[in-house]
């Protein structure tokens, strides 16, 4: 049972990270692109998906199998370059761990890190806080593409890197968060479910912080 001073106890955000196709890095570029409207969508690219493959045409088949129009054409991808920006000495991981370990958490923990400059912490202030991670993560796609390397070219941190879990543990483990940390997979309510995680972690006052 929760009591009332703490349902009504107020919780602020403090700070926010953010990435998404057509080059937007961060909260500014996001702004600026629903000012204008924009449209980030692209053409896909052929390295990205075949759009003239027969899988992709089968996907196109209306319900009586026939192919009356090609509705994949167009997707929304984020940029190539954002790659170049992650040292894997930076996070305590070494060339050939930092290759194995999901994009998406390579990802995670680059904007963990303007996360804390958009909050206005150091990464030494934040080490040792009572701070709770919870990340709401579905893509299995690591992993799928892992199993189909041949046993002789994989490296031992294969395994461990393909799970989800990772994604807070990482952030957990290489900031050192003193505070609980949840990877969820509850499908398409799978951040929404980390948001209720995290105010609910601090209103039980499990953690002072939450990400």
């Amino acid at each position: 049972m929760t009591s009332l001073s703490t349902e009504q106890m107020q919780v602020a955000v403090i700070g926010i990270a953010c990435e998404f196709a057509g080059d937007i890095h961060s909260p500014t570029d996001l702004w600026h692109a629903l000012e204008e409207s924009r449209d980030v969508g692209r053409e896909i690219p052929r390295d990205r998906l075949d759009i003239d493959s027969y899988c992709v045409h089968m996907f196109n088949k209306d319900n009586d199998g026939h192919f009356r129009q090609k509705l994949l054409r167009r997707g929304y991808f984020l940029s190539a370059n954002q790659w170049d920006t992650f040292e894997p000495s930076f996070f305590g991981l070494s060339d050939a761990e930092s290759g194995s370990v999901d994009p998406c958490h390579r990802l995670l923990m680059l904007k963990f890190v303007h996360l804390l400059e958009d909050a206005g912490y150091s990464i030494e202030k934040i080490s040792g806080s009572r701070t709770s991670v919870h990340i709401g993560q579905f893509s299995t796609d690591h992993a799928a593409t892992t199993f189909r390397i041949e046993p002789e070219h994989r490296s031992r941190f294969h395994g461990p890197n393909t799970l989800l879990y990772n994604a807070a543990a990482r952030l957990s483990y290489h900031f050192n968060l003193q505070g609980p940390n949840v990877s969820l997979d509850v499908a398409c309510s799978s951040s929404l479910e980390a948001v209720h995680m995290a105010v609910q972690a601090l209103r039980t006052n499990e953690a002072d912080m939450a990400v």
